[in-house]
């Protein structure tokens, strides 16, 4: 009777552990999301203004990637073309406008988070405007480009999104 009760308080202490560790996981996660997303309401000129500072920093760059007639994404020169920075970025910032809602997102990935998944980006937007999936980037020719703008779309709605490495 004594070697089944030990197995009992086994399976109970394994359990117990596989709770607490599956809590600490998902708040480990919201955590996470909590500091690299945000979300705001605001109006079309703070809007802009907002997208005019990034821009900004930047100076008179020109974004690698933008979108030909069709509608497809296509680098605006060859990225093997671009010279390799001594800066490397930290993060792939995206800052996204949803004109319809009044919404503006924005989020910063780590590098290190790119790094652990697939080779290729597929962030996906949403809804029928842009789907970042079509931009295809090599997430080790980000990190050798250095600070950059990546894509600034402008859909007819009036959404926009724009992505950038810092």
């Amino acid at each position: 009777m004594s070697s089944r009760r030990t197995w009992i308080w086994i399976v109970v202490i394994v359990l117990g552990l596989c709770v607490t560790a599956m809590m600490a996981v998902a708040g480990a996660g919201i955590y996470f999301v909590s500091n690299h997303i945000d979300f705001k309401q605001t109006n079309v000129s703070d809007v802009g203004r907002t997208f005019d500072e990034v821009r900004a920093t930047f100076k008179e760059q020109k974004p690698l990637f933008e979108i030909d007639s069709f509608e497809r994404a296509k680098a605006v020169r060859p990225l093997s073309e671009i010279p390799t920075s001594t800066v490397k970025p930290k993060d792939l910032w995206i800052q996204a406008w949803d004109a319809d809602k009044e919404r503006l997102v924005k989020i910063s990935v780590p590098f290190w988070l790119l790094r652990l998944g697939k080779r290729k980006m597929d962030f996906a937007n949403g809804g029928e405007s842009f789907d970042l999936d079509r931009l295809n980037i090599d997430v080790s020719e980000l990190e050798r480009i250095g600070p950059t703008i990546v894509f600034d779309f402008r859909a007819p709605s009036g959404d926009r999104v724009l992505l950038w490495t810092q």
